[in-house]
């Protein structure tokens, strides 16, 4: 499943409150990511929340140096304003084996 973040808000006009940036939820657990794969738009703000179905996962983009915790029973959230564009593999940095092979998923940023 893949989850499309587009140019989802035009300027705000002068005088009225800026709009709030749409956000990504990905669930971790030990079957993978849901959604394991996520489009964004380079230099949009996209509030990124991370939850965990079964224990404590991480989520590891190498190319964009983010790791995150993720801790059963609480979100980590966070704010991605891509810069560059191109396709980046997220991963579990807590998982070997198996686990590790099922805990993938790819970062698509568009222009």
């Amino acid at each position: 499943m893949s989850v499309a973040v587009a140019a989802l808000f035009a300027a705000a006009p002068e005088g009225s409150p800026a709009q709030t940036p749409p956000t990504v939820t990905i669930k971790a657990s030990r079957r993978g990511f849901q959604p394991s794969a996520v489009s964004l738009r380079r230099g949009e703000t996209t509030h990124l929340v991370l939850v965990s179905a079964d224990g404590e996962h991480c989520l590891a983009i190498d190319e964009l140096r983010i790791e995150k915790r993720i801790a059963p029973g609480r979100e980590t959230r966070f704010d991605l304003t891509p810069e560059k564009t191109g396709v980046f593999a997220f991963y579990c940095c807590l998982e070997s084996g198996e686990a590790a092979r099922t805990e993938r998923g790819q970062l698509t940023v568009t222009e």
